[in-house]
């Protein structure tokens, strides 16, 4: 039996979905992630200097750190992992509405050259991934004293 309004609602519903989707590409695409680049999604990463140090931080909710590889090559950083789908595999379950975004993902950044590669450290908590990336003493501002002389 054909019901146009409940069929319609199904599908623009399954539509809203789908552009939603594409606008979170769009709008929270990252530095180096591309709208329409084949992932399902990738999480918010924001990029701090002081003048110690570079810190990125990603939204990391529903991944487990295990699931998280961090990895550093020339000056890009690389984070990658997946967030499962927690009732994907469970029969009976229907989805009534989807905001949030499942699957694998991989988020690249480019850094500057002016970074201690080796002292390259991580965390996780309450979400969150923290990346402390520390730059090269040399490269570090340096305050000068000046000697003021009366006139």
């Amino acid at each position: 039996m054909f019901r146009p309004l409940q069929d319609t609602q199904i599908s623009l519903g399954a539509l809203q979905d789908e552009m939603n989707q594409v606008f979170d590409r769009v709008w929270h695409g990252g530095l180096s992630t591309r709208p329409f680049d084949g992932q399902k999604w990738a999480p918010a990463i924001d990029v701090y200097e002081r003048d110690d140090l570079y810190i990125v931080q990603v939204e990391m909710s529903g991944v487990d750190a295990k699931d998280v590889e961090v990895t550093h090559v020339g000056t890009s950083l690389t984070i990658r992992g997946e967030r499962p789908n927690p009732f994907e595999s469970q029969e009976g379950v229907q989805r009534l509405r989807g905001e949030r975004r499942f699957g694998g993902f991989c988020r690249t950044i480019d850094l500057p050259d002016d970074i201690d590669a080796e002292k390259l450290s991580a965390k996780c908590q309450c979400g969150l991934l923290e990346i402390s990336i520390p730059k090269i003493a040399s490269s570090r501002p340096k305050a000068v004293k000046i000697e003021v002389q009366g006139e």
